[in-house]
């Protein structure tokens, strides 16, 4: 037969990963879309995807992933990662021995290695480098952030 085709069910077109999504963006659309993510925030993804005629689920994904990059930051910087998980004694219940958490980077270059790593399925070490330098410069709502600033005032 000629003319239709016939499908038993719909076939799924898989979403773009976050590197082919990266990809396919110019200079100027990766800046802006940092920009509006570091100034907006990530509820204002619908006015960004608008602005930049970006697909609204791909930068709906793209600002969870920095603002997950984030929460990791501050996490870290925080010193509330478990290194080692605390070890509870099946029988009494108590804990025989406590967690260990992680010590917080000294600086933005050791915080920057530590969330490289973590992200480098979605991300160039140039564009994690980009995110958190924006979230720093940032954490003053004029721009003029530092690490310092953005340590003691923003994180602590």
């Amino acid at each position: 037969m000629k003319g239709f085709t016939y499908y038993d069910t719909i076939p799924v077109i898989p979403e773009p990963t976050i590197p082919e999504i990266i990809a396919g963006l110019s200079s100027a659309q990766k800046g802006k879309l940092l920009q509006g993510f570091t100034i907006l925030g990530r509820t204002a993804y619908r006015l960004v995807a608008n602005r930049l005629a970006i697909d609204e689920k791909a930068v709906d994904r793209l600002f969870g992933k920095m603002d997950e990059m984030e929460a990791n930051s501050r996490s870290l910087m925080r010193g509330e990662v478990i290194v080692t998980p605390e070890v509870v004694d099946p029988d009494t219940g108590e804990v025989t021995t406590p967690a260990v958490y992680n010590t917080p980077p000294a600086d933005s270059g050791e915080l920057l290695t530590t969330i490289q790593d973590d992200f480098s399925d979605d991300f160039t070490s140039g564009q994690v480098t980009a995110v958190l330098t924006k979230m720093v410069k940032y954490s003053k709502h004029d721009g003029s952030g530092n690490w310092n600033f953005y340590k003691n005032n923003v994180i602590l």
